[in-house]
């Protein structure tokens, strides 16, 4: 049933979470015990970056 759920899933995005999780976390002081909301801070802010309308005309 989930076989090709890989077509669905926006690895760049993730990655930008990933990468923005982690520097979020070492402009933290590196604090342990953290992980998961350091992951969703960083979601939170990619999708909100996501909504912002392009520059571009």
């Amino acid at each position: 049933m989930y076989e090709d759920t890989e077509k669905f899933v926006d690895l760049d995005f993730q990655q930008r979470v990933r990468q923005r999780a982690y520097d979020l976390w070492e402009k933290d002081g590196r604090q342990q015990g953290r992980k998961t909301d350091y992951w969703f801070e960083a979601l939170r802010l990619e999708l909100d970056t996501r909504q912002q309308p392009d520059a571009a005309p």
